[in-house]
Protein backbone atom coordinates (compact mmCIF):
# COMPACT_ATOMS: atom_id res chain seq x y z
CA UNK A 1 0.00 0.00 0.00
CA UNK A 2 2.71 2.48 0.96
CA UNK A 3 4.80 1.54 -2.05
CA UNK A 4 1.97 2.51 -4.35
CA UNK A 5 1.63 5.89 -2.58
CA UNK A 6 5.39 6.45 -2.85
CA UNK A 7 5.21 5.81 -6.60
CA UNK A 8 2.32 8.24 -6.99
CA UNK A 9 4.15 11.02 -5.13
CA UNK A 10 7.40 10.31 -6.97
CA UNK A 11 5.63 10.59 -10.33
CA UNK A 12 3.96 13.82 -9.22
CA UNK A 13 7.33 15.33 -8.20
CA UNK A 14 8.87 14.38 -11.54
CA UNK A 15 6.02 16.08 -13.42
CA UNK A 16 6.32 19.27 -11.36
CA UNK A 17 10.04 19.77 -12.05
CA UNK A 18 10.70 22.51 -14.60
CA UNK A 19 13.52 22.55 -17.08
CA UNK A 20 14.30 26.16 -17.95
CA UNK A 21 16.77 26.91 -20.69
CA UNK A 22 18.67 29.99 -19.51
CA UNK A 23 21.45 30.90 -21.88
CA UNK A 24 23.37 34.11 -22.33
CA UNK A 25 21.30 34.90 -25.43
CA UNK A 26 18.15 35.14 -23.31
CA UNK A 27 19.54 37.25 -20.45
CA UNK A 28 20.24 40.95 -20.70
CA UNK A 29 23.16 42.20 -18.62
CA UNK A 30 22.41 45.50 -16.85
CA UNK A 31 24.69 48.47 -17.38
CA UNK A 32 26.37 50.00 -14.36
CA UNK A 33 27.63 53.57 -14.55
CA UNK A 34 30.18 54.38 -11.85
CA UNK A 35 31.06 57.89 -12.97
CA UNK A 36 28.86 60.47 -11.25
CA UNK A 37 27.51 63.47 -13.09
CA UNK A 38 28.72 66.94 -12.19
CA UNK A 39 25.32 68.65 -12.36
CA UNK A 40 23.91 67.11 -9.15
CA UNK A 41 26.99 67.34 -6.92
CA UNK A 42 25.97 70.62 -5.28
CA UNK A 43 22.58 69.25 -4.08
CA UNK A 44 22.21 67.14 -0.94
CA UNK A 45 21.81 63.37 -1.34
CA UNK A 46 18.35 63.11 0.26
CA UNK A 47 16.60 65.60 -2.02
CA UNK A 48 18.57 64.88 -5.18
CA UNK A 49 16.41 64.36 -8.27
CA UNK A 50 16.15 60.83 -9.61
CA UNK A 51 17.17 60.34 -13.23
CA UNK A 52 16.13 57.17 -15.03
CA UNK A 53 18.02 58.00 -18.24
CA UNK A 54 21.04 55.81 -17.43
CA UNK A 55 19.14 52.81 -16.05
CA UNK A 56 19.13 49.52 -17.93
CA UNK A 57 16.17 47.19 -17.42
CA UNK A 58 17.19 43.52 -17.51
CA UNK A 59 15.07 41.15 -19.58
CA UNK A 60 14.72 37.44 -18.88
CA UNK A 61 12.98 35.23 -21.43
CA UNK A 62 12.02 31.80 -20.12
CA UNK A 63 11.00 29.30 -22.76
CA UNK A 64 8.57 26.50 -22.07
CA UNK A 65 9.70 22.94 -22.58
CA UNK A 66 8.64 21.75 -26.03
CA UNK A 67 6.67 18.51 -26.17
CA UNK A 68 8.28 16.10 -28.59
Amino acid sequence: MFEKLKKIFKNREEKEKHNYDLTFDNVAIPEVHVKSTGSHEDTDKENAPISYDNVAIPEVHIRNKQNK
